[in-house]
């Protein structure tokens, strides 16, 4: 068994498999206790959940953004609020734009560098709930936000702990050429952005100017005909270049960020993370296996991330 948990096409498959959720039994109070916030950034509004913990005044809160086409409800989001909420966290699972059930809340399209409005959600958050620390987890693009919010953090007036991105995008444009290169992640992610698009459509029945985008056969060309028509970029190298990882914002991270990845991420390649070696604020670790957000170490689904995270919150 241990044999096929070392393979990183298991390991990131199981990250999001509803088979993890059978840990949690019949019970679940992260989302039977939760409550729905609206936030109303300056560019749109995004929807929380939110769940107090037993002694939540005044206490430590977790902030968790889900990977692109992921939500507040996925496997992985799930099972770390839940390991930090038995811990006496409060948790907070953010919704991006268009993931969940919130493709009616904005007419705009998400896109990877809507920065301005999770960054805003963020500080919402932190002014409405007052917590006495404040912590961000983020899975794959949503640990790219991770980071760039801890980046502007000064600039909005947020108050950060620490910051834990697991799997983060990094580079853009290298893990698109990753994930095209795998049939199988690549039409899983074009499966699941399409959908995603449909349901954006049945409310916002005119905000395509046709349907040449349905016919797409690949992220990239379905990024050139969608991405490029609803965001200020010219060209998709500078759509990329808008929220890679650069110098610019590693150099600028105020609170300490926790950075895991894998040497076999199928997603991310770990080329990428040479830039963070020796970055001040920035703890790299880059563990041998572990796949694209998986890190699973036993078959009850359990995953490394949730004791290191839980450990790093609790030393303060």
């Amino acid at each position: 068994m241990k044999v096929i948990l070392d393979n990183p096409h298991v390991q990131s498959l199981l990250a999001s498999s509803h088979w993890r959720l059978r840990r949690l039994k019949k019970s679940n109070p992260v989302i039977e206790k939760s409550q729905e916030i609206l936030l109303e950034t300056t560019d749109g509004r995004l929807l929380c959940h939110y769940t107090p913990a037993k002694k939540a005044e005044s206490g430590p809160l977790m902030v968790l953004l889900h990977g692109w086409e992921g939500r507040a409800e996925s496997t992985y989001i799930q099972l770390l609020a839940d390991t930090l909420y038995r811990h006496g966290i409060s948790i907070a699972r953010l919704n991006f734009r268009d993931h969940g059930n919130t493709h009616h809340l904005n007419r705009g399209l998400f896109h990877s560098c809507r920065l301005n409005e999770v960054a805003d959600a963020i500080r919402l958050l932190q002014q409405k709930l007052q917590p006495s620390d404040f912590f961000i987890t983020g899975f794959s693009l949503g640990g790219n936000f991770a980071i760039r919010v801890n980046a502007v953090a000064a600039e909005k007036d947020i108050r950060l702990n620490k910051v834990f991105a697991i799997s983060p995008v990094v580079d853009p444009h290298s893990a698109m050429l990753a994930i095209e290169a795998n049939p199988v992640y690549h039409n899983y992610f074009l499966r699941k952005w399409k959908k995603s698009l449909k349901r954006k459509q049945h409310f916002f029945p005119d905000i395509f100017s046709d349907t040449h985008w349905k016919k797409q056969r690949s992220l990239n060309a379905l990024t050139q005909v969608l991405i490029l028509q609803h965001t200020p970029y010219a060209r998709t190298r500078d759509y990329y270049r808008g929220y890679e990882l650069i110098d610019d914002i590693l150099d600028n991270l105020r609170a300490e960020t926790h950075v895991i990845t894998a040497q076999d991420d199928p997603i991310i390649p770990v080329k990428d993370f040479k830039r963070m070696e020796k970055k001040e604020n920035i703890r790299l670790k880059i563990l041998p296996r572990g796949g694209h957000c998986g890190f699973i170490t036993q078959w009850n689904g359990h995953s490394w991330v949730e004791t290191y995270i839980t450990t790093e919150i609790k030393k303060g």
